[in-house]
C-alpha cells in the first residue's frame, strides 16, 4: 500500500483563531455580567419599594386603629383631621425592622424613608368614584368620611426620588 508523500507540517489553530474565540468568549462573558448587574439593581429596587409599601401599609393600619373618637360629635373625626400635613422619618434597620430612631453613629448606614400623611374630607376634588360613594344604600354621611393617605418616598444617591402612595377611607 503506498502512502500520500508528506507534504508539511499539519495544520493546527493559528493565533489570529485564537484571538477571534477569546473575543466571542468575552463579549458573552460581558453580556451575562451585564444582564446580572441589571438584574441585581431592579433586585434592590424592588426591596425598597417593598419596604415603602410596608411602612405605609403600617401607618395606615396605625391611623385606622386610631379611629374617630368621636369626642366632639359636630366634628367625630378631628382626632385624625389633626394627622393632616404630618411628617415624619422612617429608617430601615438592618434587622429588617422600620425605626423612627437615626442609625448612631459608626452603625451600618440605613435607608431614610420620608413617611407624609395627607386627611382630606371624603374627596379630593370633585371625584365620587365609580359607583358613585353619594349612592343612596351610603351608611355613613359623607361628611363624617375622611380619606387618608400616606405617602412614602425615598432617594438614593444619583438616581431621582421615588414614592409609594396608599389611601384608604376612615369613618366613625
Amino acid at each position: 500500500m503506498s502512502r500520500a508523500p508528506f507534504t508539511g507540517a499539519p495544520r493546527g489553530v493559528t493565533l489570529l483563531e485564537t484571538m477571534a474565540t477569546a473575543v466571542v468568549l468575552l463579549v458573552g462573558m460581558l453580556a451575562v455580567m451585564a444582564a446580572l448587574l441589571a438584574a441585581s439593581k431592579q433586585n434592590r429596587r424592588n426591596l425598597i419599594q417593598t419596604q415603602a409599601t410596608h411602612v405605609a401599609e403600617q401607618e395606615l393600619e396605625r391611623i385606622a386603629g386610631i379611629r374617630c373618637d368621636n369626642v366632639d360629635r359636630a366634628d367625630p373625626c378631628a382626632n385624625i383631621k389633626m394627622m393632616d400635613q404630618t411628617q415624619r422619618k422612617v429608617f430601615w434597620s438592618a434587622n429588617g425592622e422600620p425605626s423612627d430612631s437615626p442609625p448612631p453613629p459608626g452603625a451600618p448606614p440605613q435607608l431614610e424613608y420620608d413617611v407624609a400623611i395627607d386627611v382630606d374630607p371624603p374627596f379630593e376634588g370633585s371625584e365620587l368614584g365609580a359607583p358613585s360613594l353619594t349612592r343612596v344604600e351610603a351608611t355613613v354621611p359623607l361628611t363624617n368620611v375622611l380619606n387618608v393617605r400616606v405617602t412614602v418616598s425615598w432617594e438614593l444617591p444619583g438616581a431621582e426620588r421615588r414614592a409609594v402612595a396608599l389611601q384608604t377611607r376612615v369613618a366613625p
